[in-house]
């Protein structure tokens, strides 16, 4: 029997595919995904609000068409005299100009929401698929902070242009068939003659594709590169002052931007560069059917009121190369975004991809509602512990073995260390157990239940992890532990993890901000905080790896101490230590050499 998923993993139906290609392929080549099935698929979370802007774009694209007629109307019953209705028919024109223009504020005000929402899917699926979908995540995560923000700010935003751009493609390309239909049944020639510019900007945009794609990808690692070093310097910026290294960070800020500077010029050129030329060619293009008109005119086989309505039409018509030449590029820049923004999703679902966010421009954003995990009465069979069971463990990263055939068994109640010399593979144990990193082998036992994900099972409130170099939200020290849990178990994890003697010198307590990765406390600090945070889950299991890495030793039995308190109530403790105090106190001493269990 497989032991179930945790709550709220999402499913599939409907997510944004996974649609890098295979990591062997290098160069842009590897970085190109298809942004038109991404932009899809985006545009299935919420049709309606993309066909409520369509039908606005529409309108305003094609009013022109009515008001050509009424202009013709107008014209050719100007020199004949014939003035009834006149001022109707002007009343009209001028009507349909104002409503035009007026019908453009809602339609601004409609696409904004829209926009702001296909902006935001994406970034709620990629941070989703991370969290929630089943196996590791170490192979999909940004290399660096300033990576995660390029993708999640700018990406995001080129895959909301084509969705954006697509609604001018499609309401001018509807404006402008129903109009050169029109022409063409006035002056074929010159009806087809306008359709010249558009073949011609297609021409350019797919000759100028490739490079367009390259050149944003450059731009986008050149940025991710200068975001990525401005937050690794102010994570370090201690290190800076005791190294006296002002000036070679400033150098080398200085030299990521130039190259970011050089990238961001070049795909900006690229990009108005092929929009440019699309103006070009629909200026040459229209001179072009003016010139076909000419010979017609003079002949007398168009009335005025036929130019002016040819005139008028022409201009609309004009303006779909340009508008062609936008899409194109938008399209290009797009497939590298596609594919970075696929990376951060898994291709482990049928779907390759977690759900789609369920849409909220109408209605306001959800109601934030914390995690309530079920107190220890309150847990199923299923969930509390009795017996973890591990067999034939093995782990190969990066074509190296790092564990073979490693057993563990750890019961309710019990303390279970690990221990062995450094590269012996403690912290891989402790990660892959718990999913964090894919197992080549080896079968996990909770109770009698077959984990096949432990990714999903071996969560709170099965089991809980301190990991060796924990990471704190740069927010007050309550949230940063809680993290969205009810209070109810705070003051005891406080307690547990000895953390709360420390409260009465910090400035705010509990709502101090402990600043970017908990730079705001002490190492140790930092440490218990963690130890906090897992114990106010009330685990069934608590997962450690070495605490003895921040903490001095006095400190570090104290925190031992409530540890072993919270074993006597039944929590059982797998960590990773060298301490003889603690291997003292274990049940269970496994030592680790080269990947294998000694004794």
């Amino acid at each position: 029997m497989t032991a179930p998923t945790s709550a709220g993993a999402p499913s599939t139906e409907g997510g944004i595919p996974n649609t890098e290609l295979p990591a062997s392929k290098t160069g842009t080549e590897a970085t190109v995904a298809d942004s038109t099935r991404f932009a899809w698929r985006v545009l299935r979370a919420d049709p309606v609000t993309w066909l409520i802007a369509l039908g606005c774009w529409i309108a305003f694209f094609t009013l022109p068409l009515p008001a050509g007629l009424v202009l013709r109307s107008i014209i050719d019953r100007i020199p004949s005299e014939e003035a009834s209705g006149l001022g109707l028919a002007v009343a009209a024109m001028a009507g349909l100009h104002i409503g035009r223009w007026l019908l453009l504020m809602p339609a601004i005000v409609q696409w904004h929401g829209a926009y702001v929402f296909w902006n935001t899917l994406p970034r709620v699926n990629a941070l989703t698929s991370l969290v929630g979908d089943p196996g590791p995540v170490t192979d999909r995560l940004p290399g660096s902070p300033g990576e995660a923000v390029s993708r999640f700010r700018d990406d995001a935003k080129d895959i909301a242009n084509v969705l954006d751009v697509w609604l001018d493609m499609v309401a001018a390309l509807l404006a402008s068939i129903a109009g050169l239909i029109v022409l063409y049944l006035i002056a074929p020639r010159a009806a087809l003659a306008m359709v010249v510019p558009i073949v011609i900007v297609l021409w350019i945009g797919h000759v100028l594709a490739q490079r367009l794609r390259t050149w944003r990808l450059a731009e986008r690692e050149a940025t991710a590169a200068v975001t990525g070093f401005i937050g690794d310097t102010f994570g370090a910026i201690g290190t800076v002052k005791l190294a006296v290294a002002e000036q070679a960070v400033l150098a080398r800020f200085d030299s990521l931007g130039r190259s970011r500077a050089h990238m961001a010029r070049r795909d900006q050129v690229g990009t108005q560069l092929s929009q440019t030329l699309g103006g070009i060619t629909a200026n040459a293009g229209l001179g072009l059917t003016l010139f076909v008109v000419a010979p017609l005119m003079s002949q007398g086989d168009l009335t005025v009121g036929d130019v002016g309505l040819f005139t008028t039409y022409a201009t609309l018509v004009g303006g779909l190369p340009r508008i062609t030449a936008r899409w194109s590029a938008y399209q290009s820049q797009a497939d590298i975004s596609a594919a970075r923004l696929g990376r951060l999703t898994s291709d482990r679902s049928p779907d390759g991809a977690s759900a789609a966010a369920p849409t909220w421009l109408r209605s306001g954003p959800p109601a934030f509602v914390p995690t309530r995990h079920p107190s220890p009465g309150e847990r199923d069979h299923q969930t509390r512990l009795r017996h973890l069971k591990v067999r034939g463990l093995n782990v190969r990263l990066d074509g190296t073995e790092q564990l073979h055939g490693v057993d563990l068994d750890v019961r309710r109640g019990e303390l279970v260390v690990v221990t062995g010399p450094v590269g012996s593979g403690k912290s891989v144990l402790l990660r892959s157990l718990l999913g964090l990193i894919p197992r080549e082998g080896g079968t996990i036992h909770w109770n009698d239940d077959l984990v096949d994900d432990p990714s999903t099972v071996l969560v709170p409130p099965r089991a809980a992890y301190v990991p060796q170099v924990p990471r704190l939200f740069s927010e007050p020290l309550a949230d940063s532990i809680l993290l969205g849990v009810d209070p109810d178990a705070l003051d005891r994890a406080l307690a547990l993890a000895r953390l709360d003697d420390d409260l009465s010198d910090m400035p705010d307590g509990l709502a101090t901000r402990v600043g970017p990765k908990g730079v705001r406390l002490s190492g140790g600090q930092v440490q218990r905080a963690a130890a906090a945070r897992a114990l106010v889950r009330r685990p069934e299991l608590l997962v450690i790896d070495d605490l003895s890495s921040a903490l001095d030793v006095e400190t570090e039995a104290q925190l031992w101490d409530g540890l072993f308190e919270a074993t006597h109530g039944n929590l059982a403790v797998l960590a990773v230590s060298h301490r003889p105090r603690v291997l003292e106190r274990a049940d269970q001493v496994l030592v680790l050499n080269s990947g294998q269990i000694v004794r």
